[in-house]
């Protein structure tokens, strides 16, 4: 299987910080950043499979320092470009896998599946606690809009999945789905999931803006109207805690999210 999107970027990411290394420490002619910037951009305008380039480009890279350290000028111990895919990989699911695993289908990615795990877990125990600290109106009416995308992207229904992962399920089961749709199909749902976890963010920083004496309160949980069980555990997250530490608590595990699948481009 190829490498996944996020994946690939990271390797460009990469490589650029390579080439600008190499070319301060070491050498700007053999280390041509601004060349590997040229072939990038034309590879986008080209419409060219991005995980092909990377990989061709990160061989010709390696191919300049072993040229560059047979004239003994560098002389730093160099990975393997395999060596560099694994390390990166698994850094990428290190930040993943603090999140719960809830599998989707077995030909879902693992990705996918750690991110359906911190939406729900954010959904259901952090971010309903904004419900009881959301006192007018318009905060009520927006809470109503964020509602109505968590609950297609992030609350099960029943047995099943939400209604956007179960249209995620339907795409891989097609026996005419090409990788790519997938691939695009996930892709659009962490897109569409970034964009109401930047506007919960945004909507705990208004809250925080607004800083007055009764926000220095302890959190009041009787107006929690949520399952038994659910509520238990949001008392449990939040216990002791003052409104204003509250809804920092929401905004960080909102922006963990957002790091750890770095979704901070999708932004509206």
């Amino acid at each position: 299987m190829g490498l996944s999107k996020f994946e690939v970027d990271k390797l460009i990411e990469k490589l650029r910080n390579d080439y600008r290394d190499y070319s301060a420490r070491y050498n700007p002619k053999w280390f041509n950043l601004r060349a590997y910037e040229e072939r990038f951009l034309m590879a986008i305008e080209n419409k060219m499979n991005l995980e092909g380039f990377v990989l061709a480009e990160i061989e010709n890279f390696e191919k300049i320092k072993e040229k560059f350290e047979s004239r003994r000028i560098v002389k730093e111990p160099v990975k393997k470009f395999s060596e560099k895919v694994d390390s990166i990989i698994e850094e990428n699911l290190s930040r993943i896998k603090k999140y719960p695993f809830m599998p989707l289908h077995e030909s879902a990615g693992v990705e996918i599946s750690h991110f359906y795990g911190a939406i729900k877990d954010f959904t259901i125990h952090y971010y309903s606690v904004l419900w009881i600290i959301s006192t007018e109106q318009r905060q009520k009416m927006a809470l109503d809009r964020f509602d109505g995308k968590l609950n297609d992207l992030a609350l099960p229904r029943g047995d099943h999945p939400p209604k956007r992962l179960q249209d995620h399920i339907n795409i891989i089961s097609r026996p005419y789905s090409k990788e790519i749709d997938v691939e695009k199909d996930k892709n659009e749902y962490l897109k569409e999931s970034a964009f109401i976890l930047h506007d919960i963010i945004e909507y705990c920083d208004q809250l925080l803006a607004k800083r007055d004496s009764s926000m220095e309160l302890p959190l009041n949980f009787e107006k929690l109207y949520v399952e038994d069980n659910k509520r238990v555990k949001i008392i449990e997250n939040f216990s002791e805690l003052t409104v204003i530490n509250a809804i920092q608590k929401v905004k960080a595990y909102a922006l963990g999210i957002i790091e750890a699948f770095r979704l901070k481009a999708f932004k509206k």
